[in-house]
């Protein structure tokens, strides 16, 4: 195998070779099993979560070479067609040339609607088994022609290339009136989802391979949609007969798309869709998101033919790991005098409990306040810093490669750990620099609140380092909620700057139990690439600081230090999961 090629390039996955996609992804059985349901579906997740992966994995130009590859029968029953709304179609402004409300929301649906036909036309047009399927070509010729009242081009033999072609005419003769005759003017044979999209659909389920299929509308980046085109997919995914077809929308949690309809009305989920946040809340030893990432990282290094376990491949710096065991060490004996009755029922929970919240902190406690940063090293310290995003995963582990390639010749069978602790520290402080730099990078971000975000994280961390070296309770808490919002002015100009931060990945953010009981709230968890650079434990704990809102905009703002006390009580995370739920 070729060790020379960098296992863990992570380009935009519409990027990738077909090849590709079916070597490095990780199926996930609760996405999969969702995604080929016939349920209207969103997965919720900022860049590099993976959604575009998990959708193109499940589109059936995917799975059909999957199942060549693997030389077993292709399955006709769930047809994904991946409709990438990065797409020039989804970007024409024509509809801005027109006065009125009603025809830019129609013109708006019509190019969506061709979009969407013309994606699975390109799915289909090139599968032997289902050409080979086509008994009465003239038949079918006949039937689209008399539902929309168009002529097809006959010379085309492929079926579906014919289809593809009448799209493309109709792309340009809509652009060209609409550019010809501006407000004045409009182009009346728009096409609808129900006009054209539903009839086609119900015409190809004539062809007998693909008499029990069900599409699947898979809608990539749907937040790059116009709000005309936003409305209209609202419209088609509260239309209650799903037997011929389903949508799969993935939407970043940032600028997420209205749930509004054409009509007015709203979808509501539950009802109408359900939702899969694609970001992992958890990623510490036995999480979901660690055995995903072990797995993804595990595949990736199979692929070039290296036989070592991420674990073994990613080394930690031994003398961490021997001042770690010393601090455990400390910690027990502390707790054994707090509960000296370990056989006592409930004393075994509570030492473990108390080595748990101390155990790291001690370590940090005990480094010498001009000692230089601690060590970063050890998968399980690459998989702390990902935040649960999988390109943030293998960010690191890409540029570790990289710098051990450069200075050796031989086979790669581990990264010291000298070489990731360099790579960590740079990427934290690249990221750092980033934020500076926010206004230049983030559309609608001015200097100034690229001045206040900056502030604001630098405020951040100091609050949490300082818990880290004094707080006696919840020492590694390093997320926060927001409390008293109800000072609504300053929680408005302070959501801005946490949406800006969000957009830049900078900011994450999770649901979880409040202290009300039954009610939730949302908190927010900072890029854990950050916290290297300043000194901090990226591992964390599984509690949160409830921040006011007024002091973190006087942080943000004035640059003022976050209030801090050593002995105010955090309460512990609870979340619960999409896949909690019995959902068929």
């Amino acid at each position: 195998m070729n060790q020379r090629k960098n296992p863990f390039e992570y380009e935009g996955a519409n990027n990738l070779p077909d090849e590709d996609i079916i070597d490095f992804y990780i199926e996930d059985y609760n996405f999969s099993r969702f995604i080929q349901s016939k349920k209207n579906i969103f997965l919720l997740g900022e860049r590099g979560s993976g959604k575009t992966m998990t959708l193109l994995y499940n589109s059936f130009k995917i799975q059909y070479k999957k199942s060549y590859r693997n030389s077993i029968p292709v399955d006709f029953s769930k047809i994904g067609i991946h409709i990438p709304c990065k797409n020039p179609l989804f970007y024409k402004p024509e509809y801005l040339l027109l006065d009125d409300e009603f025809k830019r929301s129609v013109v708006g649906e019509h190019y969506l609607t061709l979009t969407i036909v013309n994606a699975i036309v390109e799915t289909l047009e090139n599968i032997p088994e289902i050409i080979k399927h086509i008994k009465n070509k003239d038949f079918l010729y006949k039937d689209i022609e008399y539902i929309l009242g168009i002529e097809l081009n006959r010379e085309y033999q492929n079926y579906f290339t014919a289809i593809k072609k009448y799209i493309q005419k109709e792309i340009i003769e809509t652009q060209k009136y609409i550019n010809n005759y501006g407000n004045s003017e409009f182009y009346n044979n728009t096409m609808s989802f129900a006009s054209l999209a539903i009839p086609f659909i119900e015409v190809i389920k004539q062809i007998d391979i693909l008499a029990n299929s069900h599409f699947l509308l898979m809608v990539d980046d749907a937040q790059d949609m116009n709000l005309y085109q936003i409305k209209s997919l609202n419209s088609w995914i509260a239309y209650r007969n799903q037997s011929h077809f389903s949508f799969k929308v993935a939407t970043t949690k940032v600028n997420r798309p209205l749930s509004i309809t054409s009509t007015g009305g709203s979808i509501f989920e539950g009802h109408d869709y359900l939702s899969i946040d694609m970001e992992k809340p958890y990623q510490k030893k036995g999480s979901d998101f660690y055995e995903m990432a072990t797995n993804i990282i595990a595949k990736r290094l199979e692929n070039i033919g290296i036989s070592p376990t991420p674990e073994e491949f990613f080394p930690e710096n031994k003398d961490f790991t021997k001042a770690m065991l010393k601090a455990e060490e400390k910690v027990k004996e502390e707790a054994l005098k707090r509960y000296p009755n370990i056989d006592e029922e409930g004393n075994t929970k509570k030492i473990n409990d108390y080595v748990y919240k101390y155990k790291r902190a001690e370590y940090y406690r005990s480094r010498a306040k001009k000692a230089n940063l601690p060590p970063y090293s050890g998968f399980s310290m690459i998989v702390d810093i990902s935040t649960g995003v999988i390109r943030n995963l293998l960010d690191p582990c890409y540029w570790m490669y990289d710098a051990q390639l450069s200075s050796q010749k031989d086979l790669i069978n581990s990264i010291p750990p000298h070489i990731q602790d360099e790579i960590i520290i740079n990427r934290s402080k690249n990221l750092w620099e980033r934020m500076r730099n926010l206004d230049k990078q983030i559309e609608n971000c001015d200097t100034q609140q690229a001045k206040c975000i900056y502030q604001l994280f630098d405020n951040l961390m100091i609050l949490f380092k300082r818990r880290l070296l004094e707080h006696k309770s919840e020492p590694r808490a390093i997320v926060f909620s927001i409390s008293l919002m109800k000072q609504e002015d300053i929680y408005v100009k302070l959501t801005e700057l946490l949406d800006i931060a969000r957009k830049a990945q900078l900011l994450y953010t999770r649901i979880g139990n409040a202290k009300d009981l039954g009610k939730q709230e949302k908190y927010y968890v900072p890029n854990r690439l950050l916290f290297p650079s300043r000194g901090l434990d990226p591992h964390g704990q599984y509690s949160r600081v409830s921040l006011k809102v007024t002091d973190l905009w006087n942080a943000a703002i004035n640059n003022a230090l976050i209030p801090f006390s050593d002995t105010d009580k955090e309460e512990e995370i609870v979340q619960k999961s999409l896949f909690d739920n019995n959902y068929e």
